[in-house]
């Protein structure tokens, strides 16, 4: 809990935009006050409500300009494409995490519970 609290005291401090490569990116959270997570069809449909519903096109180019991400959101963020499904899955959602030294790529079920406080939707301009 104490992780998570301290958390909520840092997010106001990080990053709220990103230039990977030639693109601009909104870092958007979705959850809204008193929220620690939501489940995976309410956090896909607010993100097409604010139009940060990415897919695979855009997870690839974040993953191929890596670099350009910010240092300060490597362990603190997650990068969700809600768009982009494992095939053959399409019930699982793409999310970018840091490991170790670079920013992977990894699937988790929409119908999880486990959306939340460091998940981050990112909507270009």
């Amino acid at each position: 809990m104490l992780r998570e609290l301290a958390h909520l005291q840092d997010k106001d401090f990080l990053p709220t935009q990103m230039t990977p490569g030639e693109r601009i990116y909104d870092i958007l959270d979705f959850l809204e006050v008193g929220e620690m997570f939501v489940v995976g069809h309410t956090m896909v449909k607010r993100a097409k409500e604010m139009n940060a519903n990415l897919g695979k096109e855009d997870g690839e180019y974040i993953l191929k300009h890596q670099n350009d991400i910010p240092v300060a959101l490597r362990e603190k963020v997650v990068f969700i494409f809600s768009d982009w499904h494992l095939s053959g899955f399409p019930g699982d959602a793409c999310f970018v995490c840091w490991l170790g030294d670079e920013w992977i790529r990894r699937w988790y079920s929409l119908g999880g519970g486990g959306w939340g406080c460091y998940d981050r939707l990112l909507r270009r301009k």
